[in-house]
């Protein structure tokens, strides 16, 4: 009896060990090392520059591209705050240059009637320098390029530390599943041996 019952749970101990070992060899080991004629390195540090390549590729194509960081630029509403947002800095700036000799009434019109110019100029101009700014930011900025740069500059351990938070718990789930189906598989050969003497 006692050897029906240690088949699956050594079969389990076999399952949960192989997914264990298979997750530790994504990261390490972290240099190459050879074994037996074989040349052994972990799965992230022997292909982080092609992992970099694919995930800036997939980010730029499915999740942020520069045309989509441009649009946001081109709504309206963002128009109307970077237009605020620069009277308001200009109007400062005018008020903190002006000398101390106008009168305070005189340099409020006078920064009223520049901040009023540069409002309506602006409502014409900043979208014409959005959509310059938005053609010149397409042709030379890549997000594939600065996400896969950005990756590269992470060192191994880094990396692993980036997937092990994003993942860490589907990567002990697929640990424990191998236990699971290591015992189910256990119980299939106690089935195979009991039905079959």
């Amino acid at each position: 009896m006692f050897r029906l019952l240690a088949v699956p749970l050594i079969s389990a101990m076999i399952g949960y060990l192989t997914n264990v070992v298979a997750i530790k060899m994504l990261f390490h080991p972290r240099e190459p090392i050879r074994l037996l004629g074989l040349e052994i390195e972990g799965l992230l540090p022997r292909r982080q520059e092609a992992i970099a390549n694919k995930i800036g590729e997939v980010v730029e194509r499915e999740l942020l591209s520069v045309e989509d960081l441009v649009s946001q630029f081109s709504n309206p509403e963002m128009q109307d705050k970077m237009v605020k947002l620069v009277s308001e800095k200009v109007r400062t700036r005018l008020e903190e240059a002006m000398p101390r000799l106008i009168p305070q009434n005189l340099a409020r019109i006078l920064a009223d009637l520049v901040e009023g110019v540069l409002v309506r100029e602006s409502r014409n101009l900043v979208p014409q320098m959005t959509e310059s700014a938005g053609r010149h930011l397409t042709e030379e900025i890549r997000v594939s390029e600065i996400v896969r740069n950005r990756i590269l500059a992470l060192d191994v351990m880094q990396l692993e530390g980036l997937v092990r938070e994003v993942a860490s718990r589907e990567l002990r789930l697929i640990e424990v599943m191998g236990g699971v189906l290591g015992f189910l598989i256990g119980l299939v050969q106690v089935a195979i041996i009991v039905l079959f003497p």
